[in-house]
């Protein structure tokens, strides 16, 4: 496939796609980010993470400058330090070499939605983690818990180490009592799939909110409109790109509206059925065997 209109802009989903099984980007594929950068195509991590979370070596490829993050909620720019901006939102940014990032979009939920998603996530057991500011924030029951999947390996995000990226509060109630007006998204991993599945439907049936699934046992929340499509095009404006020069790579339900509302939509072998059906270009290859890289030269990046 070549697109009519030269791609400009690629916004790179990061779990299930850019990262393999081992949260690690391949020698091949890292090598088809540089040509493309060198091309002057802009790339760029498009996220459920909160900036906090970006991977470190993610942080370094080639040409990063710009990330979408909390599935919209908030894009970035991290100027020519962006490992520094990563480390700005650590909970050990004191004792890290930091830079400043610049927020060009953020969108909180109302704090009044934000409260009551928080006492409809309180019913369910799993951890809880809240983003604001690029921060990510959870209990240390929610941590424990959050270790505790990290050891059964469920997601790539789940391996990442213990390093200081994840701020523990005492407690998230008295956290939301000051700071329910800041809340970028809710994050929960549940302790089944089943149950994911049955709190998506009342979180779905809850207005005002957006709420999707970055993996079967997960749901995320924010704000009614925000989402990685919304931002993607956002940002694309902001740099003069227009959409048919904008290209989404993902995999998961909260990639849909990425993929929805690009140029073009790239889905990879590993993605969802209900996500692939929205490709208009599909690896052969899964985030494990160098799909991105598949991508990237099909399109001619």
């Amino acid at each position: 496939m070549s697109p009519s209109t030269p791609i400009r802009l690629v916004a790179l989903d990061l779990d299930g796609t850019l990262l393999d099984s081992q949260s690690q980007i391949s020698p091949r594929t890292r090598q088809a980010i540089a040509d493309a950068v060198g091309r002057g195509v802009i790339v760029l991590p498009c996220t459920g993470r909160p900036l906090a979370s970006l991977p470190p070596l993610v942080a370094q490829l080639p040409g990063i400058r710009y990330a979408i993050t909390a599935n919209g909620a908030a894009v970035w720019d991290m100027g020519t330090d962006p490992l520094g901006a990563v480390y700005s939102r650590y909970s050990d940014a004191p004792q890290r070499p930091t830079h400043e990032p610049v927020l060009l979009e953020r969108h909180y939920l109302p704090p009044e939605t934000a409260r009551e998603v928080f006492a409809l996530y309180r019913e369910y057991h799993g951890p809880l983690s809240i983003f604001s500011d690029g921060r990510s924030y959870l209990d240390g029951t929610g941590m424990t818990l959050f270790q505790d999947r990290h050891i059964q390996r469920h997601s790539t995000e789940a391996r990442q180490p213990d390093d200081g990226r994840t701020h523990v509060v005492r407690d998230l109630d008295e956290w939301m009592s000051r700071h329910a007006h800041e809340v970028e998204k809710f994050c929960m991993f549940f302790d089944s799939i089943e149950i994911a599945q049955a709190a998506l439907v009342r979180f779905r049936a809850f207005p005002g909110i957006e709420t999707v699934q970055g993996a079967p046992d997960n749901v995320e929340v924010t704000a009614a409109g925000v989402d990685k499509g919304t931002a993607l095009l956002a940002l694309a404006d902001r740099l003069g790109i227009p959409r048919e020069a904008t290209l989404a790579i993902g995999d998961s339900d909260n990639d849909r509206a990425m993929l929805a509302r690009a140029g073009v939509a790239a889905v990879m072998a590993n993605a969802l059925p209900g996500i692939r059906a929205l490709g208009d270009i599909v690896s052969t290859r899964d985030n494990d065997h160098d799909g991105v890289a598949e991508l990237f030269e099909r399109l001619g990046l």
